[in-house]
Protein backbone atom coordinates (compact mmCIF):
# COMPACT_ATOMS: atom_id res chain seq x y z
CA UNK A 1 0.00 0.00 0.00
CA UNK A 2 1.40 3.16 -0.65
CA UNK A 3 0.88 6.11 1.21
CA UNK A 4 -2.73 7.80 1.09
CA UNK A 5 -3.03 11.45 0.69
CA UNK A 6 -4.88 12.66 3.81
CA UNK A 7 -8.45 13.93 3.05
CA UNK A 8 -8.99 17.89 4.31
CA UNK A 9 -11.35 17.95 7.94
CA UNK A 10 -12.18 19.95 10.87
CA UNK A 11 -12.96 19.62 14.70
CA UNK A 12 -14.50 21.89 17.50
CA UNK A 13 -13.55 21.57 21.38
CA UNK A 14 -16.78 22.96 22.89
CA UNK A 15 -15.80 24.75 26.17
CA UNK A 16 -17.82 25.96 28.62
CA UNK A 17 -18.26 26.74 32.63
CA UNK A 18 -20.47 25.33 35.02
CA UNK A 19 -22.12 26.74 37.83
CA UNK A 20 -19.20 26.16 39.86
CA UNK A 21 -16.64 28.05 37.33
CA UNK A 22 -15.57 24.78 36.27
CA UNK A 23 -14.24 24.61 32.56
CA UNK A 24 -15.59 21.64 30.90
CA UNK A 25 -15.21 20.34 27.23
CA UNK A 26 -17.60 18.36 25.34
CA UNK A 27 -16.38 15.09 23.90
CA UNK A 28 -18.02 11.88 22.60
CA UNK A 29 -17.00 8.35 22.21
CA UNK A 30 -17.36 7.50 18.01
CA UNK A 31 -19.26 4.57 17.26
CA UNK A 32 -17.17 1.59 17.28
CA UNK A 33 -18.50 1.14 13.58
CA UNK A 34 -17.59 4.12 12.51
CA UNK A 35 -14.85 3.27 9.23
CA UNK A 36 -11.97 5.61 11.25
CA UNK A 37 -11.46 5.75 14.98
CA UNK A 38 -14.30 3.47 16.52
CA UNK A 39 -14.50 3.25 19.76
CA UNK A 40 -12.16 6.17 20.65
CA UNK A 41 -13.09 9.37 22.28
CA UNK A 42 -13.19 12.70 19.89
CA UNK A 43 -14.38 16.22 19.94
CA UNK A 44 -17.15 16.66 17.06
CA UNK A 45 -15.79 17.00 13.53
CA UNK A 46 -15.30 15.36 10.27
CA UNK A 47 -14.42 14.74 6.97
CA UNK A 48 -14.65 18.81 4.68
CA UNK A 49 -17.37 18.62 1.71
CA UNK A 50 -16.59 20.35 -1.15
CA UNK A 51 -19.85 22.67 -0.83
CA UNK A 52 -17.99 23.83 2.65
CA UNK A 53 -15.78 26.12 0.06
CA UNK A 54 -19.20 28.20 -1.00
CA UNK A 55 -20.17 29.14 2.60
CA UNK A 56 -19.60 32.64 3.45
CA UNK A 57 -17.30 33.04 6.48
CA UNK A 58 -17.07 36.92 8.17
CA UNK A 59 -13.58 37.18 8.96
CA UNK A 60 -12.03 34.51 7.40
CA UNK A 61 -8.28 35.36 6.79
CA UNK A 62 -8.21 33.84 3.18
CA UNK A 63 -10.47 31.09 1.36
CA UNK A 64 -8.83 28.39 3.22
CA UNK A 65 -9.08 29.67 6.73
CA UNK A 66 -13.41 30.31 5.56
CA UNK A 67 -13.54 26.54 4.32
CA UNK A 68 -11.96 24.84 7.19
CA UNK A 69 -14.33 27.45 9.48
CA UNK A 70 -17.39 26.19 7.47
CA UNK A 71 -16.40 22.25 7.81
CA UNK A 72 -16.28 22.94 11.31
CA UNK A 73 -19.61 24.48 12.03
CA UNK A 74 -20.99 22.23 9.91
CA UNK A 75 -20.02 19.05 11.14
CA UNK A 76 -20.72 20.11 14.76
CA UNK A 77 -24.07 20.85 13.52
CA UNK A 78 -24.14 17.28 12.08
CA UNK A 79 -23.13 15.68 14.76
CA UNK A 80 -24.40 17.70 18.17
CA UNK A 81 -26.65 19.80 16.88
CA UNK A 82 -25.21 22.80 18.35
CA UNK A 83 -25.19 25.74 15.63
CA UNK A 84 -22.08 27.47 16.08
CA UNK A 85 -23.39 30.87 14.28
CA UNK A 86 -26.51 33.07 14.29
CA UNK A 87 -29.47 31.82 12.50
CA UNK A 88 -33.25 31.60 11.85
CA UNK A 89 -32.77 27.88 13.13
CA UNK A 90 -33.76 28.11 16.43
CA UNK A 91 -36.74 25.78 17.13
CA UNK A 92 -35.38 22.25 17.81
CA UNK A 93 -37.92 20.00 15.79
CA UNK A 94 -36.71 22.58 13.01
CA UNK A 95 -32.62 21.91 13.68
CA UNK A 96 -33.55 18.05 13.96
CA UNK A 97 -35.59 18.11 10.48
CA UNK A 98 -32.23 20.01 8.75
CA UNK A 99 -29.85 17.90 10.32
CA UNK A 100 -31.87 14.66 8.70
CA UNK A 101 -31.79 16.63 5.55
CA UNK A 102 -28.05 17.43 5.64
CA UNK A 103 -27.01 13.81 6.47
CA UNK A 104 -29.04 12.78 3.80
CA UNK A 105 -27.60 15.06 1.51
CA UNK A 106 -30.91 16.40 0.25
CA UNK A 107 -29.40 19.35 1.21
CA UNK A 108 -26.31 21.13 1.23
CA UNK A 109 -24.95 22.88 3.96
CA UNK A 110 -24.51 26.13 1.58
CA UNK A 111 -28.04 25.99 0.96
CA UNK A 112 -28.95 25.84 4.53
CA UNK A 113 -27.35 28.84 5.23
CA UNK A 114 -28.87 30.84 2.55
CA UNK A 115 -32.36 29.21 3.98
CA UNK A 116 -31.62 29.82 7.61
CA UNK A 117 -30.06 33.33 7.15
CA UNK A 118 -26.94 31.46 8.90
CA UNK A 119 -24.30 34.12 9.55
CA UNK A 120 -20.56 32.01 10.21
CA UNK A 121 -17.80 34.10 12.55
CA UNK A 122 -14.62 33.24 12.04
CA UNK A 123 -13.75 34.75 15.44
CA UNK A 124 -16.06 32.57 17.39
CA UNK A 125 -13.51 29.68 16.16
CA UNK A 126 -10.32 29.75 18.23
CA UNK A 127 -7.26 28.04 15.87
CA UNK A 128 -6.18 24.68 18.09
CA UNK A 129 -3.69 23.36 15.81
CA UNK A 130 -3.78 21.30 12.72
CA UNK A 131 -3.24 17.18 13.01
CA UNK A 132 -1.85 15.03 10.10
CA UNK A 133 -2.66 11.00 10.10
CA UNK A 134 0.31 9.02 10.40
CA UNK A 135 1.58 7.42 7.30
CA UNK A 136 0.89 3.81 6.96
CA UNK A 137 -2.30 3.87 7.75
CA UNK A 138 -5.18 2.94 5.12
CA UNK A 139 -7.20 6.59 6.41
CA UNK A 140 -5.52 9.79 6.63
CA UNK A 141 -6.83 13.15 7.39
CA UNK A 142 -5.42 16.48 7.64
CA UNK A 143 -7.60 17.81 10.61
CA UNK A 144 -7.58 21.51 11.99
CA UNK A 145 -8.57 21.86 15.60
CA UNK A 146 -10.85 25.00 16.84
CA UNK A 147 -12.19 26.21 20.33
CA UNK A 148 -15.25 27.48 20.66
CA UNK A 149 -17.03 28.59 23.75
CA UNK A 150 -20.93 27.60 24.44
CA UNK A 151 -22.37 30.39 27.06
CA UNK A 152 -26.35 29.71 25.97
CA UNK A 153 -28.49 26.73 27.28
CA UNK A 154 -27.67 24.98 23.88
CA UNK A 155 -26.94 21.01 24.63
CA UNK A 156 -25.70 18.80 22.39
CA UNK A 157 -27.67 15.99 20.89
CA UNK A 158 -25.90 13.37 19.32
CA UNK A 159 -26.55 11.63 16.00
CA UNK A 160 -26.32 8.15 16.66
CA UNK A 161 -24.66 6.80 14.16
CA UNK A 162 -21.79 9.15 14.26
CA UNK A 163 -20.77 9.29 18.18
CA UNK A 164 -22.34 8.23 21.41
CA UNK A 165 -22.15 8.45 25.25
CA UNK A 166 -21.54 12.07 25.07
CA UNK A 167 -20.49 13.99 28.17
CA UNK A 168 -18.98 17.12 29.67
CA UNK A 169 -16.05 16.49 31.39
CA UNK A 170 -12.93 18.48 33.23
CA UNK A 171 -9.67 18.27 31.70
CA UNK A 172 -8.47 16.37 34.96
CA UNK A 173 -11.41 13.84 34.92
CA UNK A 174 -10.56 13.23 30.80
CA UNK A 175 -6.47 12.57 32.27
CA UNK A 176 -8.11 10.11 34.54
CA UNK A 177 -10.51 8.19 32.36
CA UNK A 178 -7.56 7.97 30.00
CA UNK A 179 -4.89 7.24 32.26
CA UNK A 180 -7.20 4.06 33.84
CA UNK A 181 -7.80 2.58 30.38
CA UNK A 182 -11.53 3.75 30.68
CA UNK A 183 -11.04 5.80 27.21
CA UNK A 184 -8.89 5.09 24.03
CA UNK A 185 -7.53 8.92 22.81
CA UNK A 186 -5.17 9.48 19.38
CA UNK A 187 -2.57 12.51 19.89
CA UNK A 188 -4.12 15.34 18.87
CA UNK A 189 -6.98 14.52 21.24
CA UNK A 190 -4.60 13.77 24.28
CA UNK A 191 -2.66 16.59 23.25
CA UNK A 192 -5.88 18.91 23.62
CA UNK A 193 -6.93 17.46 27.15
CA UNK A 194 -3.08 18.02 28.44
CA UNK A 195 -2.82 21.56 27.07
CA UNK A 196 -6.68 22.30 28.53
CA UNK A 197 -5.71 21.09 32.13
CA UNK A 198 -2.44 23.10 31.71
CA UNK A 199 -4.60 26.16 30.98
CA UNK A 200 -6.65 24.97 34.05
CA UNK A 201 -4.30 23.92 36.52
CA UNK A 202 -1.86 27.38 35.87
CA UNK A 203 -4.81 29.85 36.08
CA UNK A 204 -5.34 30.74 32.69
CA UNK A 205 -8.70 29.45 32.83
CA UNK A 206 -9.59 32.13 35.74
CA UNK A 207 -8.40 34.46 33.35
CA UNK A 208 -10.49 33.41 30.68
CA UNK A 209 -7.17 34.13 28.44
CA UNK A 210 -8.00 32.08 24.99
CA UNK A 211 -4.95 33.58 23.48
CA UNK A 212 -2.39 31.60 26.10
CA UNK A 213 -4.86 27.92 25.42
CA UNK A 214 -4.71 28.76 21.70
CA UNK A 215 -0.55 28.63 22.16
CA UNK A 216 -0.60 25.62 24.45
CA UNK A 217 -2.39 23.63 22.05
CA UNK A 218 -0.10 24.74 19.23
CA UNK A 219 2.56 23.49 21.53
CA UNK A 220 3.31 20.27 20.26
CA UNK A 221 6.11 19.10 17.27
CA UNK A 222 3.33 17.61 15.42
CA UNK A 223 -0.21 20.18 15.93
CA UNK A 224 1.47 22.39 12.94
CA UNK A 225 0.94 19.99 10.15
CA UNK A 226 3.31 17.75 10.34
CA UNK A 227 2.47 13.72 11.42
CA UNK A 228 3.47 12.92 14.64
CA UNK A 229 6.28 10.70 15.14
CA UNK A 230 4.82 8.97 18.12
CA UNK A 231 1.73 7.80 19.67
CA UNK A 232 1.27 7.28 23.34
CA UNK A 233 -1.75 4.50 23.77
CA UNK A 234 -1.30 4.76 27.35
CA UNK A 235 0.85 6.19 30.22
CA UNK A 236 4.68 5.01 29.16
CA UNK A 237 3.38 2.88 26.23
CA UNK A 238 4.18 4.25 23.08
CA UNK A 239 4.20 3.29 19.63
CA UNK A 240 6.78 4.95 17.26
CA UNK A 241 6.17 3.14 13.40
CA UNK A 242 9.39 2.87 11.52
CA UNK A 243 9.72 2.35 7.54
CA UNK A 244 10.65 -1.45 7.09
CA UNK A 245 10.53 -4.22 4.10
CA UNK A 246 7.07 -5.09 5.35
CA UNK A 247 4.14 -6.81 3.53
CA UNK A 248 1.82 -4.97 1.82
CA UNK A 249 -0.78 -3.08 2.38
CA UNK A 250 1.70 -2.21 5.29
CA UNK A 251 4.15 -0.24 4.82
CA UNK A 252 5.68 0.41 8.73
CA UNK A 253 6.05 -1.59 11.56
CA UNK A 254 5.31 -0.75 15.33
CA UNK A 255 8.16 -0.18 17.32
CA UNK A 256 7.19 0.58 20.73
CA UNK A 257 8.83 1.99 24.00
CA UNK A 258 7.54 0.96 27.54
CA UNK A 259 8.29 2.91 30.44
CA UNK A 260 9.14 6.72 31.22
CA UNK A 261 12.86 7.36 32.79
CA UNK A 262 13.86 3.78 32.64
CA UNK A 263 13.37 2.53 28.81
CA UNK A 264 12.25 -0.86 27.18
CA UNK A 265 12.56 -0.93 23.46
CA UNK A 266 10.10 -3.38 21.61
CA UNK A 267 10.98 -4.36 18.03
CA UNK A 268 13.32 -1.62 16.70
CA UNK A 269 12.30 -3.06 13.71
CA UNK A 270 13.79 -0.82 10.53
CA UNK A 271 16.66 -1.83 8.73
CA UNK A 272 17.08 1.79 7.32
CA UNK A 273 19.83 4.36 8.69
CA UNK A 274 17.19 7.12 8.08
CA UNK A 275 14.70 5.79 9.61
CA UNK A 276 17.42 4.27 12.29
CA UNK A 277 18.08 7.73 12.94
CA UNK A 278 14.43 9.34 13.70
CA UNK A 279 14.42 6.59 16.39
CA UNK A 280 17.83 7.47 17.52
CA UNK A 281 17.06 11.10 18.02
CA UNK A 282 13.41 10.82 19.66
CA UNK A 283 15.38 8.80 23.01
CA UNK A 284 18.09 11.72 23.15
CA UNK A 285 14.90 13.83 22.79
CA UNK A 286 13.30 11.87 25.75
CA UNK A 287 16.83 11.68 27.53
CA UNK A 288 16.94 15.22 27.40
CA UNK A 289 13.82 15.96 28.42
CA UNK A 290 13.28 13.55 31.63
CA UNK A 291 16.56 11.68 31.53
CA UNK A 292 15.27 8.64 29.56
CA UNK A 293 17.74 5.67 28.84
CA UNK A 294 17.02 2.78 27.19
CA UNK A 295 17.62 -0.50 29.71
CA UNK A 296 16.90 -3.30 27.25
CA UNK A 297 16.01 -4.19 23.53
CA UNK A 298 12.96 -7.15 23.71
CA UNK A 299 12.25 -8.45 20.15
CA UNK A 300 8.92 -10.68 19.63
CA UNK A 301 9.93 -12.94 16.66
CA UNK A 302 12.75 -12.88 14.17
CA UNK A 303 11.34 -11.78 10.73
CA UNK A 304 13.44 -9.04 9.38
CA UNK A 305 10.93 -6.63 9.34
CA UNK A 306 10.65 -6.62 13.30
CA UNK A 307 14.27 -6.78 14.26
CA UNK A 308 15.83 -4.48 10.96
CA UNK A 309 17.40 -2.06 13.99
CA UNK A 310 18.26 -4.49 16.76
CA UNK A 311 21.89 -4.56 16.25
CA UNK A 312 22.24 -0.72 15.87
CA UNK A 313 20.41 -0.25 18.76
CA UNK A 314 22.24 -2.14 20.71
CA UNK A 315 25.61 -1.15 19.79
CA UNK A 316 24.40 2.97 19.70
CA UNK A 317 22.75 2.58 23.55
CA UNK A 318 25.13 -0.34 24.70
CA UNK A 319 22.25 -2.30 26.01
CA UNK A 320 21.07 -6.42 25.65
CA UNK A 321 18.73 -7.60 23.08
CA UNK A 322 16.19 -10.54 24.54
CA UNK A 323 14.40 -12.72 22.61
CA UNK A 324 12.89 -16.74 22.74
CA UNK A 325 15.61 -19.15 22.90
CA UNK A 326 14.33 -19.76 19.46
CA UNK A 327 14.39 -16.59 17.91
CA UNK A 328 18.01 -16.08 19.71
CA UNK A 329 18.95 -19.35 17.02
CA UNK A 330 17.61 -17.79 14.01
CA UNK A 331 19.31 -14.54 14.35
CA UNK A 332 22.64 -15.95 14.84
CA UNK A 333 25.10 -14.30 12.82
CA UNK A 334 22.51 -11.24 12.13
CA UNK A 335 21.46 -9.83 15.72
CA UNK A 336 23.30 -11.11 19.37
CA UNK A 337 20.67 -11.65 21.41
CA UNK A 338 22.49 -12.17 24.76
CA UNK A 339 19.12 -12.69 26.84
CA UNK A 340 16.77 -15.41 26.11
CA UNK A 341 13.36 -14.69 27.45
CA UNK A 342 11.02 -17.77 28.50
CA UNK A 343 7.42 -18.21 28.68
CA UNK A 344 6.56 -15.82 31.79
CA UNK A 345 9.29 -14.05 31.82
CA UNK A 346 8.90 -10.97 32.99
CA UNK A 347 9.97 -7.48 33.45
CA UNK A 348 9.27 -4.78 36.16
CA UNK A 349 9.75 -0.92 35.12
CA UNK A 350 9.66 1.39 37.97
CA UNK A 351 7.71 4.50 37.46
CA UNK A 352 9.12 7.81 37.89
CA UNK A 353 5.97 10.28 38.16
CA UNK A 354 6.59 12.86 35.73
CA UNK A 355 4.54 15.90 33.80
CA UNK A 356 5.99 17.55 31.00
CA UNK A 357 4.70 19.57 27.98
CA UNK A 358 3.91 16.62 26.16
CA UNK A 359 3.54 13.58 28.13
CA UNK A 360 2.65 12.39 31.24
CA UNK A 361 3.15 9.47 34.28
CA UNK A 362 0.19 10.13 36.47
CA UNK A 363 1.39 10.67 40.53
CA UNK A 364 1.24 7.77 42.22
CA UNK A 365 1.60 5.14 39.05
CA UNK A 366 2.89 2.19 40.07
CA UNK A 367 5.28 1.18 36.45
CA UNK A 368 4.64 -1.21 34.33
CA UNK A 369 4.98 -5.13 34.31
CA UNK A 370 6.10 -6.64 31.10
CA UNK A 371 5.31 -10.35 30.95
CA UNK A 372 6.16 -12.43 27.67
CA UNK A 373 3.42 -15.33 26.31
CA UNK A 374 4.82 -18.06 24.02
CA UNK A 375 3.00 -17.37 21.24
CA UNK A 376 4.32 -19.62 18.32
CA UNK A 377 2.09 -20.07 14.50
CA UNK A 378 3.71 -16.92 12.88
CA UNK A 379 7.18 -17.65 13.41
CA UNK A 380 8.67 -20.42 15.80
CA UNK A 381 9.70 -18.36 18.64
CA UNK A 382 7.12 -15.41 18.38
CA UNK A 383 6.11 -13.49 21.65
CA UNK A 384 4.00 -11.45 22.54
CA UNK A 385 4.23 -8.95 25.59
CA UNK A 386 1.57 -8.32 27.96
CA UNK A 387 1.23 -4.85 29.87
CA UNK A 388 -0.41 -5.59 32.97
CA UNK A 389 -1.05 -2.54 34.64
CA UNK A 390 -2.72 -0.84 31.28
CA UNK A 391 -3.87 -4.19 29.68
CA UNK A 392 -1.84 -3.80 26.67
CA UNK A 393 -1.09 -6.70 24.63
CA UNK A 394 2.10 -5.71 22.48
CA UNK A 395 1.22 -8.70 19.77
CA UNK A 396 3.85 -8.09 17.51
CA UNK A 397 2.44 -9.98 14.28
CA UNK A 398 0.26 -12.48 16.46
CA UNK A 399 -2.69 -9.82 15.66
CA UNK A 400 -2.16 -6.68 13.55
CA UNK A 401 -4.16 -3.37 13.39
CA UNK A 402 -3.61 -3.07 9.12
CA UNK A 403 -3.48 -6.22 6.75
CA UNK A 404 -3.48 -9.85 7.86
CA UNK A 405 -1.58 -12.19 9.23
CA UNK A 406 0.30 -15.02 7.12
CA UNK A 407 1.05 -18.29 8.29
CA UNK A 408 4.29 -19.76 5.51
CA UNK A 409 4.06 -23.71 5.85
CA UNK A 410 8.05 -23.52 5.83
CA UNK A 411 7.89 -21.69 9.61
CA UNK A 412 5.10 -21.64 10.26
CA UNK A 413 2.44 -23.07 11.91
CA UNK A 414 -1.21 -22.98 11.35
CA UNK A 415 -2.77 -25.64 14.13
CA UNK A 416 -0.24 -23.61 16.63
CA UNK A 417 -1.10 -20.43 15.37
CA UNK A 418 -4.63 -21.08 16.57
CA UNK A 419 -4.06 -22.12 19.62
CA UNK A 420 -2.04 -19.42 20.16
CA UNK A 421 -4.84 -16.74 19.46
CA UNK A 422 -7.16 -19.22 21.94
CA UNK A 423 -4.64 -18.76 24.70
CA UNK A 424 -4.50 -14.77 24.15
CA UNK A 425 -8.07 -15.14 25.06
CA UNK A 426 -7.49 -15.88 28.44
CA UNK A 427 -5.52 -12.65 29.62
CA UNK A 428 -7.56 -9.48 30.48
CA UNK A 429 -6.29 -7.74 27.82
CA UNK A 430 -7.53 -4.35 27.28
CA UNK A 431 -5.75 -3.10 24.52
CA UNK A 432 -4.10 -5.09 21.33
CA UNK A 433 -0.90 -2.75 19.78
CA UNK A 434 0.06 -4.75 16.83
CA UNK A 435 3.16 -4.98 14.74
CA UNK A 436 1.65 -2.96 11.83
CA UNK A 437 -1.14 -0.38 12.21
CA UNK A 438 -3.39 1.28 14.48
CA UNK A 439 -4.16 -0.72 18.04
CA UNK A 440 -7.00 -2.04 18.71
CA UNK A 441 -10.15 -1.68 21.23
CA UNK A 442 -12.39 -4.52 21.89
CA UNK A 443 -9.58 -7.49 22.32
CA UNK A 444 -11.81 -10.38 22.81
CA UNK A 445 -13.93 -9.05 19.68
CA UNK A 446 -10.73 -9.59 17.77
CA UNK A 447 -9.72 -12.24 18.86
CA UNK A 448 -13.03 -13.71 18.01
CA UNK A 449 -12.58 -12.61 14.80
CA UNK A 450 -9.57 -14.15 14.03
CA UNK A 451 -10.30 -17.13 15.25
CA UNK A 452 -13.62 -16.88 13.38
CA UNK A 453 -11.86 -15.88 10.00
CA UNK A 454 -9.49 -18.65 9.89
CA UNK A 455 -12.34 -21.45 10.65
CA UNK A 456 -13.80 -20.00 7.76
CA UNK A 457 -10.89 -20.12 5.48
CA UNK A 458 -10.59 -23.80 6.51
CA UNK A 459 -14.52 -24.37 5.92
CA UNK A 460 -13.70 -23.14 2.85
CA UNK A 461 -11.07 -25.07 1.49
CA UNK A 462 -13.03 -28.62 2.17
CA UNK A 463 -16.01 -27.10 0.59
CA UNK A 464 -13.79 -26.72 -2.53
CA UNK A 465 -11.94 -29.93 -2.39
CA UNK A 466 -15.36 -31.50 -2.31
CA UNK A 467 -16.56 -29.89 -5.05
CA UNK A 468 -13.49 -31.23 -7.43
CA UNK A 469 -10.58 -28.49 -6.76
CA UNK A 470 -7.14 -31.07 -6.85
CA UNK A 471 -4.74 -28.43 -6.37
CA UNK A 472 -3.61 -25.29 -4.53
CA UNK A 473 -3.87 -23.23 -7.18
CA UNK A 474 -7.54 -24.64 -7.55
CA UNK A 475 -8.01 -23.52 -3.75
CA UNK A 476 -6.82 -20.24 -4.55
CA UNK A 477 -8.65 -19.01 -7.16
CA UNK A 478 -11.68 -20.25 -5.22
CA UNK A 479 -10.81 -19.52 -1.37
CA UNK A 480 -9.69 -16.29 -2.36
CA UNK A 481 -11.51 -15.51 -5.41
CA UNK A 482 -11.82 -11.59 -4.15
CA UNK A 483 -8.13 -11.01 -3.47
CA UNK A 484 -6.36 -8.95 -6.40
CA UNK A 485 -4.01 -11.96 -8.36
CA UNK A 486 -0.90 -9.87 -7.33
CA UNK A 487 -1.55 -11.79 -3.58
CA UNK A 488 -2.01 -15.10 -4.93
CA UNK A 489 1.14 -15.99 -4.02
CA UNK A 490 1.13 -15.16 -0.60
CA UNK A 491 -2.48 -16.27 -0.43
CA UNK A 492 -1.35 -19.77 -2.02
CA UNK A 493 1.57 -20.00 1.27
CA UNK A 494 -1.72 -19.86 3.73
CA UNK A 495 -3.54 -22.41 1.93
CA UNK A 496 -0.60 -25.03 1.94
CA UNK A 497 -0.51 -23.69 5.82
CA UNK A 498 -4.19 -24.80 6.35
CA UNK A 499 -3.47 -27.92 4.13
CA UNK A 500 -0.82 -28.69 6.30
CA UNK A 501 -2.91 -28.77 9.85
CA UNK A 502 -5.84 -30.39 7.67
CA UNK A 503 -3.42 -33.88 6.76
CA UNK A 504 -2.01 -33.69 9.88
CA UNK A 505 -5.49 -34.12 11.63
CA UNK A 506 -6.84 -36.97 8.65
CA UNK A 507 -8.89 -34.78 6.55
CA UNK A 508 -7.28 -34.27 4.07
CA UNK A 509 -4.54 -36.25 1.84
CA UNK A 510 -2.67 -36.16 -1.29
CA UNK A 511 -2.62 -38.66 -3.99
CA UNK A 512 -0.31 -38.52 -7.20
CA UNK A 513 0.02 -35.01 -6.88
CA UNK A 514 -3.97 -34.42 -6.37
CA UNK A 515 -4.93 -33.45 -2.88
CA UNK A 516 -8.69 -34.77 -2.04
CA UNK A 517 -10.58 -35.45 1.33
CA UNK A 518 -9.54 -38.06 3.33
CA UNK A 519 -13.06 -39.56 3.62
CA UNK A 520 -13.54 -39.76 -0.11
CA UNK A 521 -10.26 -41.42 -0.93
Amino acid sequence: MTDVAPKYASAVILLRRNEAGDWRFFWARRAQAAPFLGGYHAFPGGRRDPEDEHVAVRHATDPEHAARCACAVREVFEEAGIMLAESRLTAPETRLVVRADLMAGRLTFAEVCARFAVEIDARRLIPAGRWVTPVGVPRRYDTTFFVSRLDGADEPELWPDEMVDGQWVTPAEAIAAWAQGAVRLVPPTLHSVRSLLRWTTEGFAGREDFQRLGELLHDHPAARGEPPAFIELAPGIVTFPVRTPTLPPATHTNCYLVGDRELVVIDPASPYPDEQARLDAHLVWLAEQCGARVTAIWLTHHHPDHVGGAAHLSQRWKVPVAAHPITARLLEGRVHVSQWLADGAGQFVPASPTVGRWSTTPPGWPGWRLRAVFTPGHAPGHLCFFEETTGTLLSGDMVVGLGSVLIDPDEGDMAAYLASLRRLQTLPVQLIAGGHGPALGEPQAVLSAYLTHRQQREESILAALHRGAATVADLVAVVYADTPAALHPLAARSVQAHLVKLTREGKVQQSGGRLQLADVA
